[in-house]
């Protein structure tokens, strides 16, 4: 009598109970895990653990999800502020203070900026320095040291219509100039070295007037290296 014979089916297709062919695989459990099939055309990567660690940290670094390394400290910058004058200067007339303002450090420093802003809206022309000369106008190509900042500005012009009283500018050159030098670097002032302010100031407009002059530097103490 002929036996019965239970087709199973399955993804190689149908195998009969009882054949005896070895090259047919056997049928995989339907709970087993599925085995990803390679992609044809591309071969599998081995990526070394330590590579994929470095990728990893410096995903996460940029993205900020990991602390980057601490940034260098601040250098404290410390400011001087020199208040100069040329004291009442008459209208028409040429004023011209060395000396007008004077700062002297307490230590050695270096000057990394500077800064001038301009204190009048009239008809004036002024000349600033800033130096560590006794004068103004000694900085010069053969002596240099000592020498900070040199700016100049004018006001608004004065503007003549004939009129028995009163009088008009025109125009407005209110601004504020500074220098800054490359970073690491400054002018060094030795301890207890005077630095000044020297104006010259040209009084252009129809009025008498004091003209007062402020300029900032700014400046790291040497010590704090030591």
């Amino acid at each position: 009598m002929e036996r019965d014979q239970t087709v199973l089916l399955n993804r190689y297709g149908a195998v009969k109970h009882g054949d005896t062919d070895d090259s047919r695989a056997p049928a995989p459990s339907l709970c087993a895990p599925r085995r990803s099939r390679p992609v044809p055309g591309i071969a599998r990567s081995h990526v070394m653990p330590a590579a994929l660690l470095g990728l990893v940290l410096v995903l996460l670094t940029g993205a900020g999800l990991m602390p980057a390394s601490a940034a260098p400290a601040i250098l404290p910058i410390s400011t001087a502020v020199i208040k100069s004058t040329t004291g009442l200067c008459l209208r028409g007339k040429i004023c011209h203070v060395d000396k007008a303002g004077v700062w002297i450090p307490d230590r050695d420093v270096a000057i990394v900026a500077a800064s001038i802003a301009e204190q009048a809206d009239v008809a004036l022309y002024v000349d600033i320095e800033i130096s560590t000369k006794p004068e103004m106008y000694q900085c010069n190509e053969a002596d240099a040291s000592g020498c900070i900042f040199r700016m100049k500005y004018s006001g608004p012009g004065l503007y003549v219509y004939g009129a028995t009283s009163g009088n008009t500018y025109l125009g407005s050159n209110i601004t504020t100039t500074s220098i800054s030098f490359p970073a690491g670097t400054g002018i060094v002032v030795k301890k207890g070295v005077p630095v000044y302010v020297h104006l010259d100031v040209r009084n252009g407009s129809l009025i008498d007037l004091k003209v007062d002059q402020d300029a900032w530097l700014y400046y790291v103490a040497l010590d704090q290296h030591e």
